[in-house]
């Protein structure tokens, strides 16, 4: 594919591929674009979405069963292997920052608080600042 095969949007200027994919892209994502609404009034861009947010969010069927030793049960595998790696595996995602000892259960959460200042780390530096 030649560079002048792509196209940009005007909007946030992300490069894509096809006109079609740049117009849903548009519709979608600049003018909110979602025709397929659950009856809990979320509302979707496309079918599929609709159906995995029923699936997930208002089947009474759980198939996927925690295969760690308790008795929860998912209407998908992808939350069941989030509950693994939350509940059974404890994965602990820690600040990097001097001082700080938080820790968080996914690397969004963590990029959330690495977003905010670390008062220690600020308090830190200007003691250093006073030093002769």
């Amino acid at each position: 594919m030649d560079k002048d095969d792509r196209y940009e949007c005007e909007y946030c200027h992300q490069i894509i591929k096809h006109r079609y994919s740049l117009e849903r892209h548009v519709k979608v994502v600049h003018q909110g674009y979602r025709p397929f609404a659950c009856d809990c009034g979320k509302q979707f861009a496309t079918k599929e979405q609709l159906g995995r947010h029923r699936n997930s969010k208002h089947s009474l069927e759980k198939p996927y069963q925690c295969e760690r030793g308790c008795d929860k049960a998912f209407s998908s595998s992808s939350a069941r292997s989030y509950h693994h790696k939350m509940v059974h595996d404890r994965q602990k995602f820690r600040c990097p920052m001097l001082g700080c000892n938080k820790q968080y259960s996914s690397m969004h959460h963590l990029r959330n608080h690495l977003s905010r200042p670390h008062d220690n780390v600020i308090q830190l530096l200007n003691t250093i600042s006073w030093l002769p």
